[in-house]
């Protein structure tokens, strides 16, 4: 029986940490490859989750501007930047940028979440009209965000 605790507690450990969100309105959920957390519309606007090491270990602050000198120093153009809490009591920091694909452009969103040892990015994008119809309600869903434990 011990055994079987055993590998229960590491096989909850390996799957990470658990995403909540509130769904915004006009996306489904959706797993294959995706991991645990993506949501898509039917037009093909995409929202992921992922999580990195804090490291160096550092607060939002210092995250939100590494992560804007970054893009910005690849060529993406800065559409927004909003910071705000959780419902969860979560700080967040949701950045907007610009980047061509093809012929047309693209919106990218990254907004992180610092919880002691990692950070969390909850990334989406899409071509740029698609975005904007469904920006609001991305923007209230992601007060929903709870990055888990």
């Amino acid at each position: 029986m011990r055994w079987l605790l055993f590998a229960a507690v590491a096989l909850c450990a390996a799957c990470g940490p658990t995403y909540r969100m509130d769904a915004p309105d006009g996306f489904v959920k959706y797993t294959k490859g995706h991991g645990q957390f993506a949501w898509t519309t039917a037009d093909g606007v995409r929202v992921k989750a992922r999580d990195v090491k804090n490291e160096p270990k550092a607060e939002l602050a210092f995250w939100t501007d590494a992560t804007q000198r970054h893009l910005t120093a690849r060529g993406y153009t800065k559409k927004s930047e909003r910071c705000f809490t959780t419902r969860a009591g979560a700080k967040g920091c949701t950045l907007e940028w610009l980047a061509p694909r093809g012929n047309e452009d693209w919106v990218f969103a990254v907004t992180l979440f610092v919880t002691g040892e990692r950070v969390t990015l909850v990334e989406a994008a899409g071509p740029f009209a698609r975005y904007v119809a469904v920006e609001a309600k991305l923007a209230k869903a992601l007060e929903t965000f709870d990055p888990g434990l």
